[in-house]
């Protein structure tokens, strides 16, 4: 049984995601959201009965590993390698997220990169902002500046938080990434 307050804060993330299509900026909030279909005992909508974004609950989904790509129905996302990579020098991945038709990158959302630290990697910064991401009607990418340390196999590994939405509804989506690369 959802509780008032579990519904109220429900509402209030789905209303902020659907003001995102209407080029407003959300609200700095970190619960994970995803849209999806209105049941047929409990429909949510606006006051205009406009299909709206619903909150999930991050705690009861499962967990899932970090992965360099994902391809799913709105979006593909991946994390790439740029370049080779050699100890002292500095380096850069790229994240890509490409919208699929109807879907575009929501260039209102305050898009972010929050790198998880990493043995013999030093960072330029811990968490990219959207002011570092490129943007295109459906695509952004999202460098990531690097040094490694060390010789050998390292990881790069992070949670990227990103919106993607169509005419009449927004997707807020959080999905960890994590990429091996090797300095040489």
């Amino acid at each position: 049984m959802v509780s008032p307050l579990s519904a109220r804060a429900a509402l209030v993330l789905a209303l902020s995601a659907v003001s995102a299509c209407k080029n407003q900026a959300p609200p700095a909030a970190e619960a994970t959201t995803a849209a999806t279909e209105p049941s047929a005992s409990s429909p949510p909508s606006s006051s205009s009965g406009a299909p709206v974004a619903v909150a999930t609950d991050s705690a009861a989904a499962p967990a899932r590993a970090a992965e360099s790509r994902y391809s799913e129905a709105g979006f593909d996302l991946v994390l790439q390698p740029k370049g080779d990579y050699a100890s002292g020098k500095a380096a850069e991945v790229d994240v890509v997220l490409s919208a699929k038709p109807p879907f575009h990158v929501n260039d209102k959302y305050p898009y972010k990169f929050k790198l998880k630290d990493a043995p013999g990697l030093t960072f330029a910064n811990m968490v990219v902002t959207k002011d570092s991401v490129k943007f295109e009607p459906a695509r952004a990418t999202v460098p990531v500046a690097f040094t490694p340390t060390s010789l050998g196999k390292h990881t790069v590994s992070g949670q990227l938080s990103f919106s993607i939405c169509t005419d009449d509804k927004c997707m807020i989506e959080k999905r960890d990434l994590a990429l091996e690369i090797e300095a040489k």
